[in-house]
This record gives structure tokens, C-alpha cells and sequence, in this order.
């Protein structure tokens, strides 16, 4: 059986597929025997099949000559005798098909099916896996305020109940943002007791813990259901922040290209390292332990990422704007374009070649022709070399604090609106460079692993979708989410994940779980009333179940579906 992909054959290789052809030739005989009688294990079930839908084809591309000689052949009438030719061969032999209507061909596959491609006329299927014995562990992703402004557990007898039934419904432990605006509220003078009274009821229930350092403010984004500001020593301070083209400053995140601009006495990257100091201090007896691993803030929403898309200026599916024109990311930028002797270069794109925030890519010159020329490609990838060189500076930072005693991580925003245009430029606004042959995620995943961090992830509840707004977008989160893993995978990076959306439908689940086999844990957003309703628990403890390698059956639902990278 061959894999549908490109392959290459060499005159070396006529024994090899002489053999393969007979082997194959045996197991079909046999197949094709037992549909014709009929023959089926007594009181077992169906194979549960998972199909891509019309014109895709199995594979990243379409396979060579060669290749599609030696796995065509197999005449049937229908798709579903293809499969059932597929489930007639020995466990394990058989994990999907190619069907071609317009020529009743069917090609039979050996592998998961883990690319689908554009391919008309033709439906590619995967069949669910034996249950893998991988597990991953569930942490609950505490309110965003879980703890208030004034430094007190907010609704503690409410947060006790609401944890007491993600303890019936069996995580691991829970997440929680420890806000810089809350902890620090004057220089170097640090206040964790409302954390440390919350870190008790992870003990008490044999928890662990995954604390993130918030350096963000809360407020502003998708969920943020709280508002709480950097500390007022910072959020006051003037030329630090970030700036679009409008000139116009967001204060939820220090500018990286203030990372050493003295504010008081002390560059922000200092004061990210005095915080972290000062709650490795606070928490020394629990590092490694009850407190299992540090999530490292460095951008908005916790993510290493611009702030490009606003919800105050946005709307869906936007590419955003760059942030990079405040003084200091002018200064830089113009002194790297000299360097390279193109001082003409030393200005980022202007607002007529480059749209604003909410501009389609097709709707813009640099988005269109702009990013694959010269200036184009100087530009890309200046601005997100700034942004791996922040992540540089600040994971450096932490390593250096927490020297081993604890992981750290670091999260990846999942833009996966204008994945599939080939400008990515949602994703160009943001930071994340994958485009003009470069792949982004690789390259932050090399960062990560210089400073022995692992990643975490967003969007794992969502599908491609066929949907008009979605194929506007160019939306493809199941590439996207595949080529992170595969980054991943290269640098042998744990690799965690989150749903983007509060969601508590099985199929929501059911595709979080498709993940399983390459996840290290994850993390569910998030923890609130509606979760706990009777349901929603129960769905949500079958989730927990599967994710730790329990659930066989419902495993068998899940293919590892992966989809069209483009």
C-alpha cells in the first residue's frame, strides 16, 4: 500500500516494489474475500470514518505517474465499497482511501491521513485509529478575575464549588494570570498573597499549578471580561508604547523596542526580571512542585505577537496594521536600513500601500505585490526579527530566574484568518513572518528551544470550515495548528495547546482531542458557571477522560485530521 504523496522511484527500487505489489496483491485478495461473502467479526461495530469532503485529494500534492501506477486499479462502484475494501484488510493495514468517482478508482492508504489537497472529482476519507495510548494533561483556565484589582480572591465560596467540580470532573490542575497591574503596585515593592491563598486550593485538591506572568493589561481583547491596567508607574509613563501609523499608542503591552529605555530607574526588561525574581522568591518552596511551570508574558494577551488587531479598531477577518512607529522602532529600523545601504528603506509601509485594520490583503498594494519585492521582504522580516529578538530577551530573562527549578513557556497566537492567502498577512501584521518561502512558526520554535521553553498554542477546538465567510478569510486553523506541530516536533518542543472560544460541544471536544497524540497538556478556556451545569460537566469530564487516554470508543471517533497547508 502506498502513501499518496510525491514520491520519487530510482532503478534501484523495481525488486522493492515487486515485492510490495505481491504482498499487496495478498492482502487485497483477502479483503476483496470478505466483502464479497460478507465475512465480519461477530458483534463488533463499523469503522468510524472521517471524509474531507468533495474534490480533496489524500496528500500534500498530487503523486507522480509512477506512484498512481502502482496504487490504482482497484475498480469499485462506490465509496463506501472502497472503504469497506479498506476495513477488510488486517488491522492496522489499511487507514484511509482515495475515491475517484469519474473513474470508480480505488486507492488504498497505509498512513494517516494527515494533508488533504484540492483535487475535483475525487474524496478523500481517514479512518479513526486504534486508541493511542499518549495522554495529556487538563488544566482549567481560572477566571481572568479570579482575582481583583484590589488584591482579594474574588467569590471565594463560588470559586471553591466551581473547583470542586473540575475536581469530580478530573484536571490536573488550573492556569491563572498573575497580574503585573495587581502584584507590583510601586516599583520593586511586590504583593502575591491573594495568589498564594489562591494557590492553596490547588494543594488541597492535589493540584498543580500553571501560573502566567500577565505582564499585559486585561481588557480590550476577545473575553476579557475585567479591566485591569499595567501598574500606574508604567501605564503613566510616556514613549514606551506601541504606536500604528495613525500615531496612535496602545498601552496594554510595553513596546518592544522599549525593552531598554529607562522608565524611572529601571528598562522594562529589568523590571520583568525583578518580577519574576520576586515571585520565584514568594513561591521557593513550591517551584517544580505545586507550581509546575511559569508561562512567560510577552505581548498582548500573554502572546509573543503585536498588538495588530484591536478590538477597539478591528473587525474580523482584518489583517491588521503594524506596530512599528514610535520613535524607537523608527530609530531602529532606519538605522538597519542604512546599514544594508537602503537608507530609502528606513520607513515602515504607509497607510494608501498598506490598508488599516480592518483591509482585506487583496485589497492593498504591499499585501499584494509589496511583500514579495526588495523593500518587502527587508521590511517582513526586520519587524518580526524584532519580535523573536524580544522573545530572546525576555525567555533569557526567565531562564535565568527560574534556572530549572520549574518549565517555562511561551504562547503563539493562532491567526489563522488569511492563512491559506499567500501574503499571510494576518499573520505579517502580527509578527509571524510565513511567507516568501520563510516559516514563522519554525522559526519561533527555534527561540523557544535556545532558552528551554515550551510552546503553547491557540484555536485547537476549530475546524476548516467550507462556510462563505471562511473561505473569504482564506481561514485554515488546522493547517495552521499542523504546521506548528511540525515546528514543534523539528526542535523537540513540548507543545501545549488552548481552544481560542469558550466552547462546550462535543464536537468541540472531539477536535480538541484530535491533538492528543501530540500534545504535551492543555489547557481549556475557561472555567465559569455555565461549565459546571450538569451537561456541560459531564461532556467536559468524558474530554478530561479521553485527553488522559481513557474513553476508547469515543477515542475511535477522532481522526487525526489535518488539513491543506498552504
Amino acid at each position: 500500500l502506498a502513501q499518496v504523496e510525491a514520491q520519487s522511484f530510482d532503478s534501484g527500487a523495481g525488486p522493492c516494489i515487486a515485492a510490495m505489489t505481491i504482498f499487496i496483491s495478498m492482502l487485497l485478495a483477502v479483503a476483496l474475500a470478505a466483502l464479497a461473502h460478507g465475512v465480519a467479526a461477530e458483534g463488533t461495530e463499523p469503522s468510524r470514518w472521517r471524509g474531507f469532503g468533495q474534490g480533496s485529494g489524500c496528500g500534500k500534492e498530487a503523486v507522480t505517474a509512477k506512484a498512481r501506477e502502482e496504487t490504482q486499479g482497484h475498480q469499485v462502484a462506490s465509496v463506501d465499497a472502497c472503504k469497506a475494501m479498506c476495513e477488510g484488510l488486517p488491522s492496522g493495514t489499511c487507514t484511509g482511501v482515495e475515491y475517484s468517482a469519474t473513474k470508480s478508482s480505488c486507492i488504498l492508504l497505509s498512513e494517516q491521513v494527515k494533508y488533504t489537497r484540492q483535487a475535483p472529482g475525487k474524496e478523500c476519507w481517514s479512518m479513526a485509529s486504534d486508541v493511542v495510548s499518549h495522554s495529556a494533561e487538563v488544566f482549567i483556565m481560572m477566571p481572568l478575575d479570579a482575582i481583583s484589582p484590589d488584591g482579594s480572591i474574588t467569590d471565594p465560596v463560588g470559586l471553591a464549588k466551581m473547583l470542586d467540580a473540575m475536581k469530580w470532573a478530573g484536571v490536573d490542575g488550573f492556569m491563572v494570570d498573575v497580574w503585573w497591574g495587581i502584584t507590583e503596585t510601586s516599583p520593586k515593592v511586590y504583593d502575591f498573597s491573594a495568589y498564594r491563598a489562591l494557590f492553596e486550593y490547588a494543594r488541597e485538591r492535589n493540584w498543580k499549578v500553571q501560573a502566567v506572568a500577565s505582564f499585559h493589561q486585561c481588557g480590550g481583547n476577545v473575553g476579557d471580561a475585567c479591566n485591569i491596567l499595567l501598574p500606574d508607574f508604567v501605564y503613566q509613563a510616556k514613549g514606551i508604547w506601541y504606536k500604528d501609523a495613525d500615531g496612535e499608542e496602545n498601552r496594554e503591552y510595553i513596546s518592544l523596542f522599549a525593552d531598554e529605555v529607562v522608565v524611572g530607574d529601571r528598562t522594562p526588561l529589568q523590571m520583568y526580571e525583578d518580577w519574576m525574581a520576586a515571585f520565584a522568591a514568594e513561591f521557593s518552596a513550591d517551584l517544580g512542585s505545586l507550581v509546575q511551570e511559569v508561562m512567560v508574558g510577552m505581548g498582548p494577551c500573554g502572546e509573543l505577537r503585536y498588538p495588530s488587531y484591536r478590538l477597539s479598531h478591528w473587525n474580523y477577518c482584518g489583517h491588521g496594521e503594524f506596530q512599528c512607529y514610535d520613535q524607537h522602532a523608527l530609530q531602529l529600523l532606519s538605522t538597519i536600513a542604512t546599514a544594508v545601504g537602503r537608507p530609502d528603506w528606513g520607513l515602515p509601509p504607509n497607510k494608501t500601500t498598506v490598508g488599516n485594520y480592518s483591509s482585506y490583503p487583496h485589497d492593498n498594494e504591499f499585501f499584494t505585490t509589496g511583500f514579495k519585492e526588495d523593500y518587502g521582504k527587508f521590511f517582513l522580516d526586520w519587524y518580526s526579527s524584532a519580535l523573536k529578538d524580544h522573545g530572546r530577551r525576555v525567555l533569557g530573562k526567565a531562564q535565568e530566574v527560574f534556572q530549572n527549578k520549574l518549565a517555562i513557556s511561551g504562547k503563539v497566537a493562532g491567526i489563522h484568518w488569511w492563512y491559506g492567502h499567500v501574503s499571510h498577512a494576518a499573520e505579517a501584521t502580527a509578527g509571524y513572518y510565513n511567507t516568501n518561502f520563510r516559516n514563522g512558526y519554525a522559526e519561533i520554535a527555534r527561540v523557544f528551544k535556545e532558552h528551554g521553553a515550551s510552546l503553547d498554542f491557540t484555536c485547537l477546538e476549530m475546524v476548516t470550515e467550507i462556510d462563505e465567510k471562511s473561505q473569504e478569510c482564506h481561514s485554515n486553523p488546522e493547517g495552521l495548528i499542523a504546521q506548528v506541530v511540525e515546528a514543534t516536533a523539528a526542535f523537540g518542543l513540548p507543545f501545549s495547546g488552548e481552544n481560542a472560544l469558550q466552547r462546550y460541544d462535543e464536537a468541540a471536544y472531539t477536535q480538541m482531542a484530535s491533538h492528543r497524540e501530540h500534545l504535551h497538556g492543555l489547557t481549556y478556556l475557561r472555567l465559569n458557571w455555565e461549565l459546571t451545569r450538569d451537561d456541560n460537566l459531564k461532556r467536559f469530564k468524558d474530554f478530561t477522560t479521553t485527553m488522559h487516554g481513557g474513553l476508547e470508543d469515543d477515542t475511535k471517533k477522532v481522526a487525526l485530521r489535518g488539513a491543506t497547508r498552504l
